[in-house]
């Protein structure tokens, strides 16, 4: 599920987002997916658990860690989707994680203490490694269901849903994200991810390529035969700076790579087209810990030309980002947003807007701690007796600069410190700042915004 990078060759058409299958002509979309083992939604939802029943992802990690403060992620969750009065999500949510595999759950139980979580998947061994590592790490607010999400009747049940890697190994991938559509709450928000087409030229590539050379094969034999190509194909092109990209990985992370069973990919454009099919809208992006990795934190290009920039920046967002992902190619971030239903009443918040709040707006930094729970050599989970601040120092010197001036003069707005500094208000500065100090990401500074500030 994870979203493995490759090198970002030219990749092919973007259609529009796939239909049901027999409905649309799936060949229009044969160069851009792996789709050789499409029959149906239920044979697809057979053999994805099957695969991930014999590759589980991902693996144990070596820590789980959470914030020592029950009500931190939701307030910094707020903030990454611009309700800096923390209004939006709830303290209390309801939410479900769709497509759970072996940790996430388990993550979003530490996370989010105070919720209620309902967390779901069609293998039933994601599920019981799922299940038996939140009792190892004493995880007790989670209710694990091993379904498919292409078979659930939720409706607007949940505040909070998170889909992160999933709905490109479906079938269809509209039916299931009309189905998460359904189980969202009015004011609810999605954490959606699917793959983006300049990440994954080679991997979806290499997938047809195996189909094609095993015909039919089990994961055993397909397994045998894309570790042997991996070590020993005779190649200089893309591929083969992916392929030894790929050397000492697991036996999971290399079938999850190389061997998924079915997978679509897509572009910003394709994938507004599917959320609007689905009855769903983009919100913001959502920064994963593997684009801080890559950094690769924003959608938005700056250019040397001031004719161009002008004309870029006056481009309503989502337009922004179609651009950006069209110029970026395989170095732009991946297709991680938080969506909302289109008839949710609240109005999307541009970033321009958003930046004018931040600058207006006082923060306090987070003094919250990092609870840490270390696996030991059993396979349990103990906590460590230390308790380090959590998120701790910023590592880039500007962001530092402005926390401690935050603590300092807690009657000082960003502007105002800003003006201290002797910086610009420049969007691109000031939208890299607010990503880079007040959301999930970079929990550092957290609003003390009163709601009557928030004029739109």
């Amino acid at each position: 599920m994870r979203e493995l990078r490759t090198s970002g060759s030219v990749g092919g058409l973007v259609g529009q987002p796939p239909g049901l299958p027999g409905q649309r002509n799936k060949t229009m979309f044969i160069d851009e997916h792996n789709l050789h083992l499409l029959k149906s939604t239920e044979a697809v939802d057979e053999i994805n658990s099957k695969f991930y029943g014999r590759f589980q992802y991902p693996q144990p990690p070596i820590a789980f860690d959470a914030p020592s403060d029950p009500s931190f992620e939701t307030i910094m969750l707020n903030q990454s989707i611009g309700s800096w009065d923390h209004s939006v999500i709830p303290e209390r949510p309801n939410i479900w994680v769709a497509g759970c595999g072996t940790n996430q759950a388990v993550y979003t139980g530490l996370r989010y203490p105070k919720a209620n979580i309902v967390a779901s998947d069609l293998s039933p061994t994601s599920i019981a490694t799922s299940r038996n590592t939140a009792q190892k790490v004493g995880v007790k607010n989670v209710e694990f269901r091993q379904q498919s999400i292409n078979q659930v009747t939720h409706w607007e049940e949940f505040d909070y849903l998170i889909c992160t890697g999933v709905i490109h190994h479906n079938a269809d991938p509209s039916e299931p994200l009309t189905r998460l559509a359904s189980a969202l709450k009015p004011t609810g928000i999605l954490e959606l991810m699917v793959y983006n087409r300049y990440h994954r030229q080679e991997t979806t590539a290499f997938q047809k390529a195996i189909r094609l050379l095993a015909d039919g094969a089990d994961f055993e034999s397909e397994l045998r035969i894309a570790g042997n190509i991996a070590e020993g194909v005779k190649l200089d092109n893309f591929m083969a700076r992916f392929l030894k990209s790929l050397g000492g990985i697991s036996e999971t992370q290399l079938a999850d790579a190389l061997l998924q069973p079915v997978e679509y990919s897509f572009t910003i454009e394709s994938l507004e087209s599917l959320l609007a099919d689905c009855g769903l809208e983009l919100v913001a992006p959502c920064i994963s810990q593997f684009d801080k990795d890559n950094n690769a934190l924003s959608w938005n290009l700056e250019f040397d030309n001031s004719e161009v920039a002008a004309i870029y920046l006056s481009r309503p967002d989502v337009q922004r980002w179609k651009i950006s992902n069209y110029l970026m190619m395989e170095k732009s971030p991946m297709l991680w947003f938080y969506c909302q239903r289109r008839d949710s009443g609240r109005r999307r918040v541009p970033e321009e807007r958003l930046c004018e709040q931040f600058l207006e707006l006082r923060f306090s930094p987070s003094n919250a701690k990092r609870i840490i729970y270390f696996k030991s050599d059993d396979g349990c989970y103990e906590r460590s007796a230390r308790l380090p601040a959590y998120p701790g120092i910023h590592p880039d010197l500007l962001c530092r600069r402005i926390v401690e001036e935050s603590a300092l003069q807690p009657e000082k707005s960003i502007k105002d410190i800003l003006q201290q500094i002797g910086l610009d208000n420049d969007f691109s500065i000031i939208n890299k700042l607010r990503l880079c100090l007040t959301t999930n990401a970079f929990p550092y500074l957290q609003s003390k915004s009163e709601p009557a500030k928030l004029g739109r």
